[in-house]
């Protein structure tokens, strides 16, 4: 879409095969019609002029003129920042009404009818840009062929796998442009997890989503880019569609940007989904887990393993080894001290909660619903879950 103006070139006029006068809606369809067979902008924005009586310009949002009903000069260039008003000038003086040329993200530039301008006119105008658009997708270069397959290129970015030289990452984001991934700009890796038994449907679920996933088993990967918090809900709910509410688990990573930081997202998302399918009260977490919405998790993701052991050997030693206790005290705290819900929650009498809670203050030498002491000990059983879940290689 660059270069000079195009012109209208001498050709047979097609006809329309409707009344004289057609409406707004059927005119859109002739347009689009003569748009898939081949029929440029200049040819184009003539019929739109014969139907509105009024001149046609279609420009684009740098300013420049992409095409022209009439015999305009090539030169002629629009101030960006004025087609952003209801009515343009051109840089010859030209005025026109300005009607916008896009859909969705996909935005082109305006198209101008010369004044004076009527209501009907801009009906007929706002029509003619499905096939304006059309035209523009024509000339698009195509998109470059991925160098590996949707499979081999989610593996490779989940894994850290690929070429790290810059050659080699220029592939992956050329490879991610065929799938429409932008890795040059922010995106998270999504984990999907499958708890029930169907698992055929389950992997022809993951099929029907509106973007590649690589298949593993009960597991899925993909990438999204936008709003995180809404795809992730808007992937799960696509899922449960197919094989039943409740049994599918969505987690995703950090946002990032360069194809060299999506490993991180990629290792976020893995540790946040297993969290999600631990049977453990501390990882009770709901079944869309996006990133943002990770708490603690979110924080501790971040600080290494070896600082991780330190903090829970130094808090939760003493009772590092007891699961009932360890189970006791992430209860008591997620109850904040009700030790009729912990006796519901672990089928104990009300007598073993007050025993193991005793016993729990006496080892580790603090109340833990002492306001710093839980702030401490609940970070604590986060960080032992996360590496938990880090050292399953499930």
């Amino acid at each position: 879409m660059t270069g000079a103006a195009d012109r209208p070139v001498p050709a047979a006029r097609p006809r329309l095969a409707v009344a004289a006068e057609p409406t707004p809606a059927q005119f859109a369809q002739w347009l689009t019609d003569l748009a898939f067979g081949g029929a440029g902008w200049p040819v184009l924005l003539a019929r739109l002029a014969e139907a509105t009586g009024c001149a046609c310009r279609l420009v684009a949002e740098t300013g420049e003129l992409l095409a022209t009903s009439d015999t305009t000069s090539d030169s002629v260039v629009v101030d960006p920042g004025a087609l952003r008003g209801d009515r343009v000038r051109c840089a010859d003086g030209w005025l026109g009404r300005s009607v916008p040329v896009g859909s969705g993200s996909r935005r082109l530039g305006v198209l101008l009818l010369a004044e004076p301008v009527g209501t009907g006119q801009l009906d007929y105008a706002r029509a003619a840009v499905t096939a304006l658009l059309i035209e523009a997708v024509r000339r698009e270069p195509p998109h470059p062929p991925a160098p590996v397959g949707a499979d081999g290129l989610l593996r490779a970015l989940r894994d850290g796998t690929g070429d790290r030289s810059p050659a080699g990452q220029a592939d992956l984001v050329r490879a991610a442009a065929a799938y429409r991934w932008r890795l040059d700009q922010p995106h998270a890796a999504v984990a999907l997890g499958y708890t029930g038994t169907q698992r055929r449907r389950w992997a022809s679920a993951l099929t029907w989503l509106d973007r590649p996933v690589l298949a593993d088993g009960r597991l899925g990967w993909t990438l999204l880019q936008g709003d995180a918090e809404r795809e992730v809900a808007r992937l799960r709910g696509r899922l449960e569609q197919i094989v039943g509410a409740g049994q599918v688990r969505v987690a995703g990573g950090r946002s990032v940007t360069g194809p060299t930081a999506t490993p991180d997202s990629f290792r976020d998302a893995r540790l946040l989904l297993r969290l999600q399918l631990r049977n453990s009260p501390a990882a009770a977490e709901p079944a869309e887990l996006p990133f943002e919405r990770a708490g603690l998790a979110q924080l501790l993701l971040a600080v290494p393993p070896d600082r991780l052991r330190w903090y829970v050997d130094r808090h939760l030693g003493p009772i590092a080894q007891r699961d009932d206790l360890l189970r006791t005290l992430d209860h008591w705290l997620a109850t904040g001290g009700s030790r009729q819900a912990v006796s519901e929650q672990l089928h104990l009498h009300r007598n073993s909660v007050g025993y193991r809670v005793g016993l729990i203050k006496r080892l580790l030498g603090v109340d833990p619903l002492h306001p710093s002491a839980a702030a401490v000990l609940r970070t604590a059983l986060v960080a032992r879950e996360l590496l938990i879940v880090a050292a399953d290689g499930g």
